[in-house]
């Protein structure tokens, strides 16, 4: 193989390992995301926690309610419980240590990347 395929043949890899890595970084955040509302819930911070002007204040500005408020972020109901933010946690350190992998995989493919593409300019005809 000429060092022209190798440098395209490296290239489509380092982009197919760069799309990778960018899908597990886009759950890890929704997984952390999930964590936050989890403990959120386990908190009751969906519970009123503002004073009475504060309330009036909501209202009169058409303000979303704390209720509707915690029917869009749990439209199922789920019931968090600290095992959930547990199971989440384990689902994210899993995705840790894949982004960590492609990240070294990434980092291997550009400096052999870079090797061929010094290799071809060294072996390209120099105009003189």
């Amino acid at each position: 193989m000429s060092s022209s395929h190798d440098i395209a043949y490296l290239r489509k890899k380092r982009r197919g390992i760069r799309r990778e890595i960018a899908r597990v970084r886009w759950w890890r955040q929704l997984l952390g995301s999930r964590r936050n509302l989890t403990i959120a819930a386990l908190s009751h911070a969906t519970e009123a926690q503002t004073d009475l002007d504060a309330t009036w204040e909501a209202l009169a500005a058409d303000a979303p309610t704390q209720g509707e408020l915690a029917a869009a972020i749990w439209p199922d109901h789920h019931r968090p419980t600290p095992a959930s933010v547990e199971d989440i946690g384990t689902l994210d350190n899993r995705l840790g240590v894949y982004e960590a992998r492609l990240s070294d995989n990434l980092e291997a493919i550009t400096h052999e990347m870079i090797d061929a593409m010094s290799q071809a300019h060294t072996e390209a005809p120099h105009a003189t």
